[in-house]
């Protein structure tokens, strides 16, 4: 296998017992690198936003050359969207392995399509802008622990991995190995401190809000050839929207506008607010999000369906809270849902394509 949590034995690949809930750091070096800016044919360089160690003993785990994420030439795969994309990984670095028979050799890579992992990670920014990375244990579930397998080719001094939908790992080759004193930090990103492996969804949804299980995940282990001196690393990308611009109708809503959201597909964007954003433009969806409230609140008819705490909340831009019978853990506010996913090609900034909805209704309609 390719990684797995310090506290297995060796000779073993799971835990013998009820897995525990443990700091992904247990599975080995980890890093979290992002484009901070729309990624260009080219390639855009990928700075660090959080890592287990130094940033020195990532980049000489990466044999001291810099990563970066392009757009494949001629290509525009369906994750690729107008208004470009920004790139986010997590990457984890098994620690050592000798000793134990069960991690694969750097040599068996070259003739594996799928490899089996303890760990799959994902790596997402929340709301308020702040980068989260947290896995799931994969134990023995077929359907989780096997990642693809993805070649690193050589194009001239550099080593390309297709990432599929259009997208590329870039490994350029220091020109001064010697002078690299790291990997450059993405200025203004702040990383959660907490980086857990959750052992069973449950757990996991009482405390992150929506969390995406390891088959939705874009995940490959990447190999370089031998002769390189890089070893395998696990890689996950994320990739959110850049700029965009509002369209959609909305629809009119009778009675009190978020009972809807406690059920079906939840509550649909009001006419009246859809009439307020359509056109506008916006640099992400966070900003789209924190206009939408505050419009909400600017209203007469809908402001007058709030408590003064909850007004005071959607006046600077925050959802507001749910009653305690519709959160869950520490969900706690009314979350918008794409009612056809991003990935699947859904409308980022359509609000017709749009739904408000309780985090217990939200985690329901994932479960379908």
């Amino acid at each position: 296998m390719f990684a797995k949590s310090c506290n297995i034995p060796a000779g073993h690949t799971c835990h013998a017992d009820k897995a525990p809930l443990d700091p992904l750091s247990s599975y080995g070096t980890f890093a979290v690198l992002g484009t901070g800016e729309a990624i260009a044919s080219g390639g855009t360089s990928l700075k660090l936003i959080g890592n287990s160690a130094s940033s020195l003993a990532v980049a000489s785990r990466l044999g001291q050359g810099a990563l970066s994420l392009g757009l494949a030439e001629l290509t525009v795969g369906a994750g690729v969207v107008a208004g470009g994309i920004v790139g986010t990984v997590a990457m984890l670095l098994p620690n050592s392995t000798a000793g134990d028979d069960v991690f694969y050799t750097a040599e068996q890579y070259a003739d594996l399509s799928t490899a089996n992992t303890g760990v799959r990670i994902n790596v997402k920014y929340l709301p308020d802008g702040v980068v989260s990375t947290y896995g799931f244990y994969t134990g023995n579930n077929p359907a989780w622990k096997g990642v693809p397998v993805i070649a690193a080719i050589a194009r001239g001094e550099q080593f390309v991995a297709d990432l599929g939908e259009g997208i590329e790992l870039i490994w350029t080759p220091a020109a001064e190995p010697n002078k690299v004193l790291g990997i450059p930090a993405l200025e203004g990103v702040e990383h959660k401190p907490t980086h857990f492996v959750f052992p069973e969804v449950r757990q996991a949804e009482q405390i992150l809000v929506n969390p995406e299980l390891p088959p939705d995940y874009r995940d490959a282990i990447i190999w370089f050839p031998v002769e390189t001196g890089i070893l395998p690393i696990y890689l996950s990308l994320n990739v959110r929207n850049g700029p965009g611009v509002v369209s959609g109708v909305g629809q009119d809503v009778v009675g009190v506008w978020l009972d809807h959201a406690r059920s079906g597909l939840g509550a649909p964007i009001p006419t009246k607010i859809a009439d307020k954003l359509r056109g506008r433009e916006f640099s992400s969806f966070d900003a789209f999000r924190k206009a939408f409230w505050i419009e909400v609140g600017n209203d007469p008819e809908l402001s007058r369906q709030f408590n003064q705490d909850n007004l005071e909340r959607i006046q600077s831009g925050y959802a507001p809270a749910t009653r305690d019978k519709d959160a869950v853990g520490k969900r706690g506010t009314f979350e918008l849902h794409h009612v056809e996913r991003i990935a699947d090609g859904g409308a980022v900034y359509n609000v017709d394509n749009l739904r408000a909805n309780t985090p217990r209704n939200h985690i329901d309609i994932h479960r379908k």
